[in-house]
């Protein structure tokens, strides 16, 4: 630019310069051609136009050096500027360099360090990373090894070895690398060139997530030795009902191997029946139209691969898969989402699947269903007769208790029998015992018999004495009852040679009816029957009488 101005300003006074040419060409012309007269004039005239020529350009000469001297000082003014807006910058640079959460390393195309930032140098206190001008990685990787930071890797082989191999793979991978200190600290290093030919290596800090995924792996395997090592059947499942695995307890229980019942309806282990309700309470789930159903264990039956039936207890729960793998050492610095299929696609859902904990419980159903059968049989030898299989005295007293509660809340009639064979003693004596047991037998018979309501209730009340026990029974009703007691016996026709009433085996009966009173008692009540079979009894025997009052 300063150039360009300068022969602008000499163009302007070249006119001059040739003004004063012309003008001592023609002085010298005039005077050879004109009389020497003239000469000095016009020598004087050449001067002074001489003179005047010089005095102009004189003058163009110093505006233009004035010209380009400002000019150079505004150039001088704006680098200036530039300089001091590009060191501005390079310091604004550099902090942020430093404050990066990443550890930054640059070096040139020798594998000498340009630049090393903050992070990083805190990290590696005990690297001088100035200790030359620009020191090389080896020397920086030596220096790292003689102050004792040696990474775990390098304490498990020869070290220089190791360390060889280092400097030979630094910058010729771009493959991220993982290294960890036995404090537990770690970095994943990343190193790229640069089209220019240097090396950036940036380390960031991946302690935390190691530390994760060591839990993580630590967690997975106690989880896989609880499901291997556990008393349980384990299964996986889709929501489709298909088998993703099974642990080996499955195979003892069922007798079908993993490989067996990949991927096939677990179906295959239960009847239809347990099949279907399955899918039900699952799709119900899945509907949210019952959201409490997994967590309640069912017992449901399912088929050993022999055939032989087999009584479980089921207990189902989802388990929500994460939407990617687990973090590796080897892929930290990857997506942990799973790529699209394509670029319209939208990322697949986390798939659901279930677990289903199967207990085999069939010896303990055996079990139940003895012990159930052994507590009836219980219950039945603690309320039963042994002989006559009726009620005994205990179950007599409970149900007599419970029946005049009954009858006081609801006012309804209550009647009881007390029933006594005649001459029972002699017919025993004569007969024998076991004829005497084969008689009250038959005498049970005739009362269970006459005692056909579920309400009714025949006992056997000691000895050779019986009750009946009547709810919502008069007096005229129990009397019925009674008669046809009587008569059923008469049919019956047992023999009784000895017995001063006849030929057969006769009863005595007393009869207590009416309202139960909050002034009497259930104990009452069968005092007052027993007070009406003595009369029966001292009237002569084989009739019924009607305790009076009630």
């Amino acid at each position: 630019m300063t150039v360009i101005a300068d022969k602008a300003k000499l163009s302007a006074a070249l006119p001059w310069w040739l003004l004063g040419g012309a003008v001592l060409a023609a002085a010298d012309l005039a005077a050879l051609l004109l009389a020497p007269a003239w000469a000095p004039a016009l020598h004087g005239l050449t001067l002074l136009a001489g003179a005047l020529i010089a005095v102009q350009l004189w003058r163009a000469q110093q505006r233009g050096w004035a010209d380009a001297q400002a000019e150079l000082a505004q150039t001088h003014q704006a680098l200036a500027q530039a300089r001091a807006e590009a060191q501005q910058e390079r310091q604004l640079l550099e902090r942020a360099v430093d404050v990066l959460p990443v550890g930054l390393e640059i070096y040139d195309e020798q594998d000498r360090l340009l630049l090393a930032n903050r992070r990083a140098r805190d990290w590696f206190p005990a690297v001088d990373f100035d200790i030359a001008k620009r020191p090389t990685f080896e020397q920086l990787l030596r220096q790292s090894f003689e102050a004792g930071e040696q990474p775990l890797d390098a304490q498990q082989t020869d070290v220089e070895t190791w360390m060889q191999a280092r400097i030979a793979q630094h910058g010729q991978s771009d493959l991220p690398l993982l290294q960890q200190w036995a404090d537990g600290f770690a970095l994943m290093i990343h190193e790229r060139r640069t089209a220019e030919g240097y090396l950036v290596c940036a380390r960031l800090d991946v302690t935390e997530l190691v530390a994760k995924e060591r839990a993580l792996q630590t967690s997975q395997a106690q989880l896989q030795a609880i499901i291997g090592t556990a008393g349980v059947a384990i299964l996986t499942l889709d929501t489709n009902g298909r088998i993703g695995s099974a642990n080996p307890t499955t195979e003892r229980m069922l007798g079908y191997t993993n490989e067996e019942l990949l991927d096939q309806d677990v179906g295959v282990l239960m009847g239809e029946t347990s099949r279907r309700l399955l899918r039900q309470d699952v799709q119900a789930y899945i509907s949210a139209e019952d959201r409490e159903l997994l967590g309640r264990p069912r017992e449901v039956e399912v088929r050993h691969k022999s055939g032989r039936a087999l009584t479980v207890q089921l207990a189902l729960a989802e388990v929500n898969a994460p939407a990617s793998a687990p973090v590796d050492p080897a892929s930290l610095e990857g997506e942990t989402r799973p790529a699209p299929l394509d670029d319209d696609e939208e990322y697949a859902s986390t798939p659901r699947f279930f677990v289903a904990v199967l207990t085999d419980i069939t010896e303990r159903k055996r079990f139940e269903v003895e012990l159930q059968h052994a507590n009836e049989q219980l219950l039945r030898l603690s309320t039963t007769d042994s002989l006559t299989e009726l009620a005994n005295r205990r179950l007599l007293m409970n149900r007599l208790e419970d029946e005049w509660r009954r009858a006081l809340r609801s006012s309804e009639p209550l009647s009881v029998l007390l029933i006594d064979v005649d001459f029972f003693k002699l017919y025993n004596d004569h007969n024998g015992h076991p004829a005497g047991d084969a008689c009250l037998q038959t005498v049970a018979d005739v009362l269970r018999i006459c005692a056909n309501r579920p309400s009714d209730l025949a006992a056997r009340y000691g000895g050779e004495e019986f009750v009946l026990l009547l709810p919502h029974t008069d007096e005229g009703g129990a009397q019925n009852v009674a008669m046809r007691v009587m008569q059923k016996l008469r049919e019956a026709a047992v023999p009784h040679d000895v017995s001063p009433q006849g030929p057969f085996i006769t009863v005595s009966i007393g009869i207590v009816s009416g309202q139960a009173s909050s002034h009497s008692s259930a104990a009452n009540w069968l005092a007052q029957a027993d007070l009406a079979l003595y009369q029966a009894k001292a009237q002569g025997r084989n009739r019924l009488v009607t305790a009076p009052g009630y």
